[in-house]
């Protein structure tokens, strides 16, 4: 196990991010990702063998990132992980937490459809094996800064979350993400937001016949919008967010998500998301990504913060 005098030199290594969760919320998948995007990337790794790891690829690698996945198949999860983590901090090797979490019914519907084995698996039913593992997995989750629930994710947009917190340009740069996104309340609400703000009383372009068939990003509905109190309404948001969002990256949050509601997740919230990510983006705290999950629109934006 490497120590205080390994030959490991701080900044040799730009990053260490140890990838772990409940099974089936998409380690795999987070991994393979972040392969692509550049990391190296070990899976089913043993916690206690993460320093020695990093320490022999830093012989060999220059500065390149790596992505550890751990599972609870792991002897000795949680105290070898610790022990590894401040082995990390004692080589000068900044290093992550990612868990993957994502809701029991989900999980259940993704075991049945793969037919894959539950790791811990024996006797009874999925159900109660997931149960286990929470219980085990419990600890870890609550110290963790960044958390992704994949409940409502499919591959894709898993792997398009991870490039945003995770792209190799700023793969040395551990600042907060902020992830604003627009939702409609009668497709349900996000089920991971931080902030979640109702904008139904702002008066809705959707009556207006030359707005309703246009998005919140329309330069015409996003003016609509501000002066039939979206503008107060934005003062207010911002007014929270000016002094929580900060206080987050203090704390070493790595994810924020902010989510803004109207009915329909066409129009006012969808300006006003617009709007919040050009605000939070002059906070200067990191990245910002704006996204609209149930606007018709042709893309999505992302916004990259200055240093």
């Amino acid at each position: 196990m490497p120590n205080a005098n390994t030959n490991t030199q701080p900044g040799s290594q730009a990053r260490v991010l140890v990838v772990t969760g409940i099974s089936g919320s998409g380690r795999s998948t987070c991994l393979r990702a972040l392969e692509d995007m550049g990391w190296y990337c070990v899976d089913n790794l043993p916690a206690a063998l993460v320093p020695a790891l990093v320490d022999t690829l830093a012989e060999r690698l220059d500065a390149v990132p790596v992505a550890v996945g751990i599972d609870i198949r792991a002897g000795g999860f949680l105290g070898d992980l610790d022990h590894s983590l401040r082995a990390l901090a004692t080589m000068g090797v900044p290093s992550e937490l990612l868990f993957l979490d994502c809701a029991d019914d989900v999980l259940v519907r993704r075991f049945a459809e793969t037919r894959r084995k539950h790791p811990i698996w024996e006797a009874g039913t999925i159900t109660e094996a997931i149960r286990q593992e929470r219980a085990v997995m419990l600890e870890v989750r609550e110290r963790t800064t960044l958390v992704i629930d994949t409940s409502d994710m499919n591959i894709h947009q898993l792997k398009r979350q991870v490039q945003r917190l995770f792209d190799v340009e700023g793969s040395a740069d551990l600042r907060m993400m902020v992830a604003v996104e627009s939702f409609g309340f009668k497709h349900g609400m996000p089920r991971d937001a931080d902030y979640v703000f109702d904008v139904r009383y702002v008066d809705n372009p959707y009556f207006v016949p030359d707005l309703s068939p246009l998005s919140g990003r329309d330069p015409a509905v996003a003016q609509f919008v501000m002066e039939r109190g979206g503008r107060e309404a934005l003062d207010r948001m911002m007014y929270l967010l000016n002094f929580a969002l900060p206080q987050h990256a203090q704390e070493g949050r790595a994810l924020v998500t902010v989510a803004l509601g109207c009915t329909g997740g066409q129009h006012r919230s969808v300006a006003l998301a617009e709007a919040i990510g050009e605000e939070v983006r002059k906070l200067r705290l990191g990245r910002v990504s704006v996204t609209h999950r149930d606007a018709r629109l042709p893309d999505q934006t992302l916004l990259n913060m200055e240093a």
